[in-house]
């Protein structure tokens, strides 16, 4: 496997943020990538699952547009606070993207939980891929996202 501690930190990251409830589609600060950047630069989240203290810049560089599910990508702008943010995970602005899209377009599910656990696994999916792990890891880590 290619660089287990980011894959093991980033799926910690989600475990916690889709247990703790603070993952959510199509919010910035909140969704796949937010938490990832959110844990990463030790942010906190007000009531609105907002951060405390920090504007989110990530989606000048990519953005998956919900009611299209269509991704738009402005490489130009990898740069300040967004590129900061991005740097802060361990990952490329690229792989991020692919791992936002992967979230984000997990829509269709009668129920919000459905829709958040679907758009985990296919996270879990891209992070097999950036990280080149084995079926057998990336099943065992599918099975950490089981509420009680």
């Amino acid at each position: 496997m290619k660089n287990k501690e980011l894959f093991d930190h980033t799926v910690k990251i989600l475990v916690n943020a889709y247990l703790d409830n603070s993952l959510v589609q199509g919010n910035c600060h909140a969704c796949a990538v937010g938490n990832i950047i959110a844990a990463n630069m030790h942010l906190k989240y007000d009531k609105n699952l907002k951060w405390i203290g920090k504007q989110v810049a990530w989606p000048q560089v990519f953005v998956t547009v919900s009611f299209e599910i269509a991704q738009v990508r402005r490489p130009w702008n990898y740069s300040g606070p967004a590129k900061e943010q991005i740097n802060a995970t361990g990952y490329t602005w690229q792989e991020l993207a692919r791992i936002e899209y992967a979230f984000e377009r997990a829509r269709f599910a009668k129920t919000q939980e459905e829709r958040m656990f679907n758009g985990l696994m296919a996270v879990i999916e891209v992070l097999s891929q950036i990280h080149e792990m084995d079926e057998t890891t990336k099943i065992a880590t599918q099975g950490l996202f089981t509420k009680d």
